[in-house]
């Protein structure tokens, strides 16, 4: 009888999974022949399987859950997934999954909300968010699923770029040229553009957008709970085949200027820098210019505002920034640059003013108007 094999957690215990009459049974001993034997014997029906989930940790649940994701979802998956079991909810990690309710959630939801954060006063709904989801997905997985958590409501922010032309004229010539134009001229990410080499990326003219570079942790079973506490995985630079999603794998017509820069790159890698010096670059280019602050990633959002203003149509648009759904595209990316605001606000405020001061009344007439309206309300 084949079983699945088991998986030593970061606490050093074993872990297994069954499936059993559509329910799935976790198991968790010390050493892994015990895991073995205690799956076999629940297996074969010597011991009846248990009703209630095993009384595992929530911790050791989410750890139970990465494990078994190791080699199916992506590296920065697994390691989002990582950074939540080690720097979320930390005294609900401990508590036993069988006395979790929604109650209990709800309330460590809030403590996380009172919690500060590293470079910010409080956690940002969206943080909260995104760990309460995969909360709720480990419990699930073991049986435990919840009704109504009381969670913080994400805000859609409002972000204000710069003009793209000054964007283009602060990067124009620094060594970080050729990354933002990619980003925001033809609307690559960072791993993709970290991903693009000569001899798998360019063909005829065109750009394929095939492999990205992803900085992830790879992360070692620990030897035991001694090496876990003292050692965390280092990261490092991991490549892989196809984007985030399908669409975003994809062909893109090369600019001449742009394909001129790659040109002049030695080497396969078309863009042999780091995240770090990437970003840094860009930065320093924006302050030289005396622009405000905006991310590498908003070089996308450029983009996509600035086919939204070119009138670029919304199909075309959406396959060339390879966004899986319109609303995205919409909702996310796309963002009102500040010139043509005005420009909309002033000939509305034209309009409006001119229907209250029409440019041939009668100044007297409207004196007295407004003496008979002053007069109605005083006596009224």
């Amino acid at each position: 009888m084949k079983l699945p094999a088991p998986k030593k957690l970061p606490s050093g215990s074993w872990f297994v999974q069954l499936r059993l009459g559509g329910q799935s049974i976790s198991i968790t001993e010390p050493t892994r022949d015990k895991c073995l034997a205690r799956a076999m014997a629940i297996k074969t029906g010597l011991i009846e399987k248990r009703r209630h989930p095993d009384p595992l940790t929530l911790g050791e649940a989410c750890d139970a859950y990465i494990s078994l994701r190791e080699n199916i979802c992506s590296p920065t998956t697994l390691d989002g997934y990582r950074k939540i079991r080690e720097n979320h909810f930390g005294d609900l990690m401990k508590k036993r999954i069988n006395m979790i309710d929604e109650r209990v959630l709800s309330a460590a939801v809030a403590q996380e909300c009172k919690r500060p954060a590293r470079r910010s006063a409080k956690l940002s709904p969206k943080t909260i968010k995104s760990a309460l989801s995969f909360v709720r997905s480990v419990l699930k997985e073991h049986g435990v699923e919840l009704g109504r958590v009381i969670a913080p409501e994400v805000k859609r922010k409002v972000i204000r770029l710069p003009d793209p032309a000054l964007v283009v004229k602060a990067v124009q010539g620094s060594p970080v040229e050729l990354p933002c134009l990619l980003a925001a001229w033809l609307s690559l990410s960072m791993s993709e553009i970290r991903g693009l080499t000569k001899s798998r990326s360019l063909l005829d003219g065109k750009l394929y957008v095939l492999d990205t570079v992803v900085r992830a942790r790879v992360n070692p079973q620990p030897e035991n709970k001694a090496s876990e506490s003292k050692k965390k995985a280092p990261y490092a630079d991991i490549k892989k085949e196809g984007g985030k999603e399908e669409q975003r794998t994809r062909v893109l017509s090369l600019p001449p200027y742009i394909l001129d820069l790659i040109n002049k790159v030695p080497g396969d890698i078309i863009v042999p820098l780091t995240v770090k010096q990437i970003e840094r670059g860009f930065q320093s280019c924006l302050s030289a210019a005396g622009l405000p602050h905006m991310t590498f990633h908003q070089l996308r959002h450029l983009n996509a505002s600035t086919m939204a203003m070119l009138g670029i149509q919304r199909e075309i648009a959406q396959e060339r920034g390879g966004w899986k759904t319109p609303y995205t595209m919409e909702s996310v990316y796309t963002h009102t640059f500040t010139a043509p605001r005005q420009a909309a606000d002033r000939a509305i405020d034209q309009y409006f003013s001119g229907l209250l001061e029409p440019k041939n009344a009668n100044k007297n007439a409207n004196t007295s108007k407004k003496r008979r309206i002053y007069r109605l309300f005083k006596n009224g």
